[in-house]
């Protein structure tokens, strides 16, 4: 299956609906009839969007509803069905909490079924960069509904400066679990909302020693994306009308380190199973990722490099593939799962 324009974020409700976001509009779709239902759209209106693309955020609810969190539109969350029919919207009064870091009110990473909010907080400072290195802290930040702030985690975030293979924290949360793994320990940590670490997982991939292609590669990918950056900033002053004199693309000078993390990204599907993904070099052509099904038990997945890992629910992985002319199709594989014990 299929879908023209933008897809930026999807998700698998259940095993009869699916749904992509194509710029504001929500496509509620069923994968074995084709049905659709549309929702959305621009505007202030009830569920309508001002925030599009990555600045929406998308969360499971009870009973496989769909929470959409838009932080350009007055910081407002909103219900769906799993129809795409609106069963509530609310602003949330963030005004009172004291973050970190200013962005880290655009990183809600879980809507907990009490209300709560997590957040994630702390990163380098906004104008950072060049080649002062660290690993600035960062939190995971719970907001009660009536405003109350705790600290459920804190870690050391991402090297800073231009880096490349950097060392980061990829953390993600689903239901009651807070996932931690840093890629300079041996273990990813599993805490509970009391900040508690419950469990311990051995850190999977390896830590590879990086070569003269491998930084070959990276230096021209980065070059490319500092590029991209500098014509995209430059679109946004035109269209702005504001004045481009001084506005000059800059060479970076990149340090690198020689050995390469062992994963670069951690995700929960809606099956609450762990998706860890292998760290994925310059040149690689299949992407690794180890899974844990929640029982301790685990088994590998190899994907296509090029196709972005969406969601995943029972056998069902859900991929994003954008073309050359940059055009996503959404894709629905089916995994043959190991048999249970």
């Amino acid at each position: 299956m299929s879908v023209l324009g933008s897809l930026s974020l999807a998700m698998i409700l259940n095993e009869a609906r699916i749904v992509l976001l194509d710029g504001t509009t929500f496509l509620f779709i069923n994968p074995w009839t084709s049905e659709l239902w549309t929702a959305g759209g621009e505007g202030g209106g009830p569920g309508e969007f001002v925030g599009s693309g990555f600045e929406l955020s998308l969360f499971r609810g009870e009973q496989d509803q769909l929470v959409v969190w838009d932080v350009s539109n007055g910081f407002r969350l909103t219900v769906f069905s799993d129809a795409g029919d609106v069963l509530d919207t609310r602003r949330v009064n963030l005004s009172p909490v004291d973050f970190h870091h200013p962005l880290a009110i655009s990183r809600l990473w879980e809507v907990f079924p009490d209300g709560s909010l997590a957040f994630l907080d702390g990163g380098p400072p906004i104008g950072g960069g060049g080649n002062d290195l660290g690993r600035p802290p960062g939190y995971v930040v719970e907001v009660s509904p009536d405003g109350e702030v705790r600290t459920i985690a804190e870690y050391q975030g991402r090297e800073t400066g231009d880096l490349l293979f950097a060392h980061d924290t990829h953390v993600a949360i689903q239901g009651e679990w807070i996932v931690v793994g840093d890629t300079e320990s041996e273990h990813i940590n599993i805490l509970d909302r009391s900040g508690t670490i419950i469990s311990r997982i051995p850190m999977p991939g390896e830590r590879a020693r990086v070569s003269e292609e491998h930084l070959e590669t990276a230096l021209g990918n980065a070059h490319e994306r500092a590029i991209s950056s500098h014509e995209s900033s430059l679109e946004r002053y035109e269209v702005h009308r504001l004045p481009t004199k001084g506005v000059e693309f800059r060479e970076r000078r990149y340090r690198h380190n020689e050995i390469a993390p062992p994963i670069d990204a951690i995700r929960v599907d809606g099956d609450a199973r762990l998706w860890v993904r292998h760290y994925v070099l310059p040149g690689d052509h299949v992407e690794r990722w180890t899974v844990w099904n929640g029982v301790g038990e685990a088994f590998l997945v190899e994907l296509p490099v090029g196709e972005a890992w969406m969601d995943a629910r029972g056998n069902l992985v859900l991929l994003r593939v954008r073309n050359s002319l940059g055009v996503d199709r959404a894709v629905i594989r089916a995994m043959v799962l190991p048999a249970r014990r």
